[in-house]
């Protein structure tokens, strides 16, 4: 958030003391009596704005510029920002930067989410988003690939060609669907990575998260680091979403400077709706069903 002057609403740098477009002063008191934020250091001046990192509010005279925007001097001094490996990538590499990022969100969270700029582009996310998914789904997919091939090479009546279908047809048509499959899981899951991020947003919003849309893709894309573990087929699809829920409620919490209440419903309620929602279809289609059976 941009602070503004508290006279002309102009915004002004983080630093200054006096309006550039009005020349008023930037210190104002507040009114007697009266509602307005006042400065957690210097509370005979008025807030201009909340700290970036802490949210705490802040005079003109304790603002810095930080890269997120504007922070407390207290921040600005006890706090600089530590660099993200995968915001390192033109010095690092794309994969080794890949590859760090994930080992620290797994390892250590805690110090890798710790102090990072918590702003990033929404291409920057959705790289990070799309080469886990890649990593996550794409052996696995192959060895189903594999699997059924394998499989399709021992069925008694294609192999004989009984149910008069061309073998090599039905075979190639198989592994051609798997193989088309196996390229569009990555770009499907970085697409449900994007939608789930702003139905988060949205909530963390009622919950009082001022901080952008981008925040909250960042934090959520930084969470996906688990499905690294899908290297090894079939693991990711059983342990890494668990895993990755608990990192998202972390850096929810964390990069929004948010409450864990908050954090934890903007993590948790699009799950637990989607979950109550399926269950509750399947639920439904059992009871018609077994009701129009005893009709019958």
């Amino acid at each position: 958030m941009t602070p503004s002057c508290p006279s002309c609403q102009a915004p002004f740098t983080p630093g200054a003391e006096t309006c550039a477009r009005c020349g008023a002063s930037l210190l104002v008191a507040p009114s007697f009596g009266g509602a307005d934020p006042v400065c957690a250091v210097h509370p005979e001046w008025r807030s201009v704005a909340t700290c970036q990192r802490c949210g705490a509010f802040a005079c003109a005279r304790c603002l810095r510029q930080g890269p997120e925007g504007a922070i407390c001097a207290t921040c600005h001094e006890r706090e600089p920002l530590a660099p993200l490996p995968w915001d390192q990538r033109s010095e690092l590499g794309l994969f080794k930067a890949f590859w760090r990022t994930c080992f620290g969100m797994l390892v250590r969270p805690a110090d890798i989410v710790r102090g990072v700029n918590p702003d990033g582009s929404v291409g920057s996310s959705l790289g990070f988003a799309l080469l886990t998914a890649i990593v996550g789904f794409v052996p696995t997919c192959l060895a189903y690939l594999v699997l059924l091939g394998a499989a399709m090479s021992f069925l008694p009546g294609l192999n004989s060609g009984a149910s008069g279908t061309d073998p090599k047809a039905v075979r190639l048509w198989a592994v051609g669907f798997m193989a088309v499959w196996t390229v569009l899981v990555p770009l499907f899951a970085t697409g449900i990575t994007l939608v789930n991020a702003g139905l988060d947003h949205l909530i963390l919003r009622m919950g009082g998260v001022t901080r952008g849309f981008s925040v909250t893709l960042r934090a959520y894309a930084l969470s996906q680091a688990p499905y690294i573990a899908g290297v090894i087929p079939f693991v990711a699809l059983y342990a890494a979403p668990f895993w990755a829920t608990g990192l998202r409620l972390y850096t929810y919490r964390t990069l929004h400077r948010t409450s864990w209440g908050t954090a934890v419903a903007g993590a948790l309620a699009l799950p637990v709706l989607s979950t109550c929602l399926c269950c509750g279809g399947y639920a439904a289609f059992m009871f018609f069903a077994f009701k129009s059976a005893g009709k019958v």
